[in-house]
């Protein structure tokens, strides 16, 4: 009961911190400067960042709510405590997805939304694949099938300008 009630707190803590962080994320996101694109649309540089910061507020409402559930039996209650090197291989996935976005979104610039986001999906791909079943050619193929189509979407459907990258200015 006392793990429990653990839990049920850092669920509580942790929601609320994901909730302020949304808030902070989504008014942020109004200060984005709107490119003009080739027209109107209801899509715009600001759609997505705020799209993500009302995901993030729904989560952290799921996961106060949560908070509040009784006589929900946890599934960890008796086990021993996770070290930080078990934390981290039993959720290599989350932490390489992380990494991926980072990276993504460090190399958006320079080479521009096309090749960035052809290299993002083979890399998440690979992430997301079981092991056994890992396939570089389909996460390519996936990537460079998915990227091309996105741009065309967003720039000729959308109206929405998407960064051509520095090596192509």
């Amino acid at each position: 009961a006392l793990e429990s009630s653990m839990k049920n707190r850092t669920d509580f803590i942790t929601g609320i911190v994901l909730a302020v962080f949304a808030l902070w994320y989504f008014f942020q996101s109004t200060t984005i400067r709107i490119f003009p694109g080739m027209g109107k649309s209801i899509v715009n540089s600001q759609t997505m960042p705020k799209v993500w910061a009302v995901c993030l507020l729904l989560l952290a409402v799921a996961l106060m709510s949560r908070s509040f559930r009784k006589g929900v039996p946890d599934p960890d209650a008796g086990r021993p405590r996770v070290s930080l090197r078990q934390w981290i291989s039993r959720n290599t996935e989350v932490l390489a997805t992380f990494a991926a976005l980072f990276v993504y979104a460090a190399l958006l610039a320079p080479l521009g939304f096309v090749i960035a986001t052809i290299a993002y999906i083979y890399a998440q791909t690979l992430i997301l694949m079981p092991q056994k079943q890992r396939n570089h050619i389909k996460a390519l193929l996936l990537g460079v099938v998915a990227a091309p189509a996105a741009y065309f979407i967003f720039v000729h459907w959308l109206n929405v300008l998407l960064p051509a990258g520095a090596i192509f200015e």
